[in-house]
């Protein structure tokens, strides 16, 4: 077999590797070279996410450059992409240009819900939507079960601090709390806070939200590990149903894959908007304020879940 034959069987393998232990990795194709460049079209190489390689694009300073392109690939959430690169631009004297063609590929996202009521449920449903590997934990049974969660991956009923004892989240899992009652959230958030999950967010209106941070902070959490809790959970769309909560919730999440960062807590966009509102140019009139029923519906979006389930 020849050499080129050998790497593509070794990539194809290493591939297989990433599918079946469910890891992340971009396949990096040389797609144009021109003048010197040392990769060749068709030239291919696999990016592992701890910083190894198989195959080759032509070694030196511009395989280095490709390689630390493709882990930011991996990173920030804008899919595949083309890259073009000067060598002269590199300093690499035999001149020249090559384009690449990256490709990141993701282990699917993990997502743990606490809580298997009418917006675990929901919630469950949509993230599988967008291909999630989704664990339910709820000690209830008859309302964590295939019959009302056919598609979802793992459904575990277990009290949630026997569960987070067995299995804490890990720094890439996405971490959802929408439990039937404050003090189970609070237990979950406090179990969960330290681990820095991914993405952890916490059903509760704004005043609900604010108790348990200052929980959090009376018990000595570090102020950093706080800041990444999202409570009032998901984007400030009105949302009321547990439908709509959870197209909130994913829009937030979808956010933080696809711009690598999450949007501003809900109080910060309150206090611009009201910052411009006093900044407004006299003669200038500001947008009329919101009824009082817009003015309700974040706080209903937040709300516990019913209490008949």
């Amino acid at each position: 077999m020849s050499s080129d034959g050998n790497t593509m069987k070794t990539i194809a393998s290493q591939l297989q590797r990433l599918i079946d232990r469910e890891e992340s990795g971009a396949l990096v194709v040389v797609i144009a070279s021109a003048g010197s460049a040392p990769g060749k079209i068709g030239s291919k190489m696999l990016v592992l996410a701890d910083g190894n390689i198989f195959g080759t694009i032509g070694g030196g300073v511009i395989e280095a450059r490709v390689m630390a392109d493709a882990l930011n690939a991996l990173e920030d959430g804008r899919g595949p992409r083309s890259l073009r690169y000067n060598l002269d631009e590199l300093g690499m004297s035999c001149g020249g240009d090559m384009s690449v063609y990256i490709e990141p590929l993701l282990a699917p996202r993990k997502v743990v819900i606490f809580g298997g009521g009418h917006v675990g449920t929901a919630l469950a449903r949509q993230l599988k939507m967008l291909g999630c590997v989704v664990t339910v934990v709820d000690d209830r049974a008859d309302w964590a079960n295939r019959e009302r969660m056919p598609q979802v991956d793992v459904i575990v009923n277990k009290p949630f601090d026997e569960y987070l004892a067995d299995s804490p989240p890990g720094t890439k899992d996405h971490v959802i709390i929408v439990t039937r009652g404050h003090d189970q959230d609070q237990l979950v958030l406090e179990s969960v806070v330290q681990q820095r999950p991914a993405y952890l967010g916490m059903i509760g209106s704004r005043k609900k939200a604010k108790r348990s941070l200052d929980i959090l902070r009376d018990k000595g959490v570090d102020e950093d590990a706080i800041k990444l809790v999202r409570s009032p959970i998901g984007l400030d769309i009105g949302a009321v149903t547990p439908e709509e909560i959870a197209v909130s919730v994913a829009g937030e999440l979808v956010h933080l894959w696809r711009r690598g960062v999450l949007p501003e807590p809900r109080a910060a966009l309150r206090r611009k908007s009201k910052s411009s509102k006093r900044e407004a140019p006299q003669g200038q009139k500001s947008p009329p304020a919101p009824n009082a029923k817009q003015q309700e519906a974040p706080k209903s979006q937040q709300a516990p879940e019913p209490p008949v389930e």
